[in-house]
């Protein structure tokens, strides 16, 4: 039985779509925060994002203990260290943020007093 016209083009364009997923996701680059430090007090998280070029696609990894936290903040809770609003938070020990979006994202550490000591950094993310 012929396939119709229409269904061929759609199922080309889907094709194409998930290619491109894939090719994406091939050229992500895997960032782990704090590199062999993790995510700990102590580490100059400023100056390890300023090193990096974030592109859409990449991945941050977070390797941390129990007595921290990872929350996405809006911009002023990042300068205020506000955990009381997060975009997304999680204390798993191991977390894997995906950068879907180009522009700044600010990081925090989700326990109280954590973020005042240095545990935080912004990754600007290009397109």
């Amino acid at each position: 039985m012929a396939r119709s016209g229409a269904g061929t083009t759609m199922a080309g364009v889907v094709m194409v779509m998930w290619w491109c997923m894939v090719v994406q996701r091939l050229e992500a680059t895997v960032f782990t925060v704090g590199e062999s430090s993790g995510w700990v007090v102590g580490v100059d998280y400023d100056a390890w994002a300023k090193s990096k070029n974030f592109k859409l696609g990449d991945l941050l990894v977070f390797d941390y203990s129990s007595a921290y936290a990872i929350d996405e903040v809006f911009e002023n809770d990042y300068n205020t260290c506000n955990i009381d609003h997060p975009i997304s938070s999680d204390n798993s020990g191991s977390t894997v943020i995906s950068l879907l979006n180009a522009g700044p994202h600010y990081f925090i550490c989700g326990t109280p007093g954590y973020c005042a000591q240095g545990m935080k950094f912004i990754a600007n993310v290009t397109a």
